[in-house]
């Protein structure tokens, strides 16, 4: 939709200042407020993939209610059933283990727990889906939602990993505790294994940059930033429902800086790379002619 295009360029801003603050400050961010036992930090730590692939799970409801359409031919509603069970399967799988993981309240519970916790929401949030979309008979919809994957899926398994993997960057919990050096953003840490044996650390400790946190928060703004153009009732609550996540993805980026996983410039460009494949999602929604042709001509809207 035309009117994201603002708001997804301020947020961008707001990243990159974030990026460019960092590359200066990071270091000294972190010594002043980080802490690998900070409560705060990781309560939000814990909870926030949770609320970030509620939207996930909210098109995976979305696939249920159009596979459930008899209209529908044999072979879309086998393939909305199946991006429907993955979509969903994959938000309980990245959301519980982060509960009682590395980056949660480790050791407090046994991991499984945090899945029989996570579960819960993104079921609702699955069933909000289902129910958003039940009757939607637009023939481009699924078009739209895969769009939408496609968008999270470049952001955390393109972008994010792939940067994760190339750069190795230090967290600074394991900086502050066993005094291994600091890498800024642009300075991959080529000796991570090394580090690794020297120390008896797990690969987790060398990926901080960029925040994966961060980046699935962030699926709330390329969710609300697609969705509502084949989603009446998301449409008419777009705008506050968008600021209001990009305030709560604020949030977690600062309880990640708290928590002494990740540094400014870290969760800065999860957020931008987030940001940008959002951006580009819009873009294709609104260049694709074939998604526009129900809509009324100028003429009729002026009536």
């Amino acid at each position: 939709m035309k009117k994201m295009r603002l708001p997804l360029i301020v947020c961008f801003a707001i990243a990159v200042v974030g990026i460019i603050l960092g590359s200066f400050f990071d270091l000294q961010i972190s010594q002043g407020i980080a802490s690998s036992t900070n409560g705060f930090g990781l309560a939000i730590s814990s909870i926030a993939p949770t609320i970030g692939f509620c939207f996930l799970a909210l098109i995976s409801g979305a696939f249920i209610a159009l596979a459930l359409q008899k209209e529908r031919k044999t072979w879309m509603r086998v393939l909305f059933w199946i991006v429907a069970v993955g979509g969903f399967g994959a938000s309980v799988f990245y959301a519980g283990k982060e509960y009682f993981g590395v980056n949660g309240f480790a050791g407090a519970a046994p991991e499984f727990v945090g899945y029989l916790i996570a579960i819960v929401p993104l079921s609702g949030a699955a069933y909000l889906g289902y129910r958003l979309f039940k009757g939607n008979d637009k023939p481009y919809t699924w078009i739209v939602l895969l769009i939408a994957i496609a968008a999270v899926v470049l952001v955390l398994v393109g972008a994010v990993t792939i940067l994760k993997e190339i750069m190795h960057r230090p967290r600074y919990r394991a900086i502050a505790e066993y005094g291994i050096d600091f890498y800024n953003w642009w300075q991959p840490c080529k000796n991570y294994r090394d580090l690794m044996g020297l120390y008896h650390l797990t690969s987790e400790e060398f990926k901080s940059y960029p925040s994966g946190h961060t980046a699935e928060i962030s699926i709330s703004l390329i969710t609300l930033t697609v969705l509502p153009f084949v989603c009446p009732k998301l449409s008419k609550l777009q705008l506050p429902l968008f600021w209001g996540f990009f305030a709560f993805t604020l949030l977690v980026a600062f309880a990640r800086i708290l928590a002494a996983a990740h540094f400014l410039s870290d969760v800065s460009t999860g957020l931008a790379v987030s940001l940008i494949f959002a951006f580009i999602a819009n873009e294709i929604v609104l260049r694709v002619k074939a998604f526009h042709k129900d809509e009324p001509a100028p003429e009729e809207e002026s009536k």
